[in-house]
């Protein structure tokens, strides 16, 4: 394999200058990024967000009426995670209410007509959809005219016609001046929740309520791939630190069997352990089973359910690695033979995982990927991952003529196409990628905050960069480089999927990990110069913190 693996865009060539001052240039962060603060200085006014008002005395007036209220969620994390706030919250109250969540395969996201009319048999008067509503205006209208009034939290992009319910609370409605619209469904659940319980609980209580809940907000932020900026940042800041001390059992449960027990709670622990689990029973199954874990009263019943969505994390695990091995088998190994995009399409692969395998496709080439399945009328079901340089929706739009329905943003997209259509749109569509993509855009950027020295690479270095964060979207963890150290040491590790390396640079010698490089150790040699991409690591063994740079690329000096 060839190094490096990505093309190199160093922002900062001067070693000479701060991490810290370099890394917040880079971001756009404020020098008062460090500074310490109080939860309530980060946050925006519920109110300020569109119909609030509406929404907080309709549901006001529903509870003074003792009314049948369903709480309507969707299928992935934030929408699991604004079910069970909604259900936490309804609990605090003492106010029984009853949730539902559509079922991926046969009903698909949203509200739909064939719900409201569930909806309508459990007695309804109430709905509160959380993390959706935004694109259901027809189920909307169907529910009003069966007598059942709606309340909209959402957070998604409008598209289409307003949905004309009693309040239609989203960040994003195009006459929202709320001050930050990147904010997750169950954000937008919270701040609801903060609106009704400043009104209906004493205030030392309301507090705490808000603050216990911020184990919810991080998952939900976190797996939703929110940008870690304004409230955000501090919601996730402060979230990390009561999901390390949580009290709810099913999160207890669940960290102990993502093997995070007496660990520090990270986004990385958040988003590669917690996240697919909770959302391993929406892509398998019914994701009421997530919504039951987050709610449990009880140990037994948490570790029944943490075990058990476990072990369907583990199926879809296995389930995906058989589709992507039958699917790399039958691609050409040299890169240069692929299309400039990937399509494949397996009638008997789960809907749940289309997404992972386009995704992990992507990842692989280095080019957009579409992965397709075919539902239960024989329609193919499409799930779109892209890079950077292509606008996959954009793209798609250009071929819209072949879809039944598609939707999507600049780096993911889902589709579905009638099956006579689909060998029409393979072909034109590969065709128009080959012409408008280049061999220049499918090599992956690697941004990368400075180049530095010995003298800047250390434990406490290491531990004040981990300071700047939470780091995720919007603000990434961030990546140095090491220009000519020498590779002194050199093996395969955890089952021969990783590299581990020792290299030297001056007179100190460094620890490094590779995740998933092995493929790479041909290329290196014993004694090579190179330069080397990292990032800095926090490694604790046996009670005692030790510096690791985990790799990003290596580049042989030429």
């Amino acid at each position: 394999m060839q190094l490096p693996k990505n093309t190199w865009k160093i922002l900062n060539t001067d070693p000479s200058r701060s991490i810290v001052e370099v890394i917040l240039e880079n971001r756009k962060l404020p020098t008062t990024h460090l500074a310490s603060f109080r939860l309530s200085e980060r946050m925006h006014d519920p109110y300020l967000l569109p119909d609030m008002e509406k929404g907080v005395k309709r549901i006001l007036q529903a509870i003074e009426r003792k009314e049948k209220i369903v709480v309507f969620g969707d299928y992935d994390v934030d929408g699991i995670t604004s079910t069970a706030l909604m259900l936490y919250f309804f609990r605090k109250i003492n106010y029984p209410v009853d949730y539902l969540l559509p079922h991926r395969q046969k009903d698909g996201y949203g509200l739909r007509i064939s719900t409201v009319d569930r909806i309508a048999q459990m007695g309804a008067r109430l709905v509160i959809t959380v993390d959706n509503g935004i694109s259901s205006a027809e189920a909307i209208d169907y529910a009003r005219q069966k007598g059942i009034d709606v309340v909209v939290t959402d957070h998604h992009l409008p598209e289409g016609k307003m949905p004309d319910a009693v309040a239609v609370i989203n960040p994003n409605r195009k006459d929202s001046d709320y001050p930050f619209k990147s904010i997750c469904g169950a954000v937008v659940a919270y701040k609801v929740i903060w609106a009704l319980a400043q009104k209906l609980l004493p205030e030392a209580d309301f507090k705490q309520f808000l603050l216990d809940q911020l184990d919810l907000i991080t998952i939900g932020t976190i797996a939703d791939v929110m940008p870690l900026r304004d409230e955000n940042h501090a919601l996730v800041k402060f979230g990390l630190k009561v999901l390390s001390r949580t009290k709810k059992p099913g999160l207890i449960e669940l960290k102990k069997v993502a093997g995070l027990n007496g660990k520090n709670i990270t986004p990385i622990s958040v988003g590669y352990f917690l996240a697919p689990r909770l959302n391993a029973s929406g892509r398998m199954e019914e994701a009421d089973t997530s919504v039951k874990l987050l709610i449990a009263q009880d140990k037994e019943r948490a570790s029944y359910l943490a075990s058990y969505l476990n072990k369907l994390n583990q199926k879809r695990q296995n389930l995906q690695q058989d589709y992507l091995d039958n699917v790399i088998s039958a691609l050409p190994e040299d890169k240069k033979k692929l299309e400039k995009v990937i399509i494949v399409h397996d009638p008997q692969w789960h809907a749940g995982l289309i997404g992972l395998i386009s995704g992990k496709l992507k990842e692989r080439y280095g080019r957009p990927a579409i992965a397709f399945t075919s539902d239960e009328d024989g329609n193919l079901v499409g799930s779109a991952r892209s890079i950077e340089a292509f606008h996959i929706t954009n793209a798609l739009t250009k071929f819209n003529h072949y879809f039944l329905n598609y939707g999507g943003h600049h780096k993911a997209a889902g589709l579905t196409i009638s099956p006579e259509k689909f060998d029409a749109f393979r072909e034109d569509f590969v065709q128009y990628a080959n012409q408008v993509l280049t061999d220049d855009d499918l090599i992956p950027l690697l941004t990368i905050d400075s180049v530095v020295d010995i003298d800047q690479v250390h434990l406490n270095m290491a531990q004040t960069v981990e300071e700047l964060g939470p780091f995720g979207e919007g603000n990434p963890q961030p990546v140095f480089v090491f220009e000519k150290v020498n590779i002194r040491e050199m093996y395969l590790m955890g089952n021969g999927k990783h590299l581990k390396l020792f290299v030297e640079k001056g007179n100190q010698t460094y620890e490094c990990v590779w995740w998933n490089a092995a493929e790479y150790k041909d290329a290196l040699q014993f004694g090579q110069p190179v330069d080397i991409a990292f990032k800095l690591s926090v490694n604790n063994w046996q009670g005692r913190d030790r510096l690791q740079l985990v790799v990003e690329d290596i580049r042989p000096v030429k």
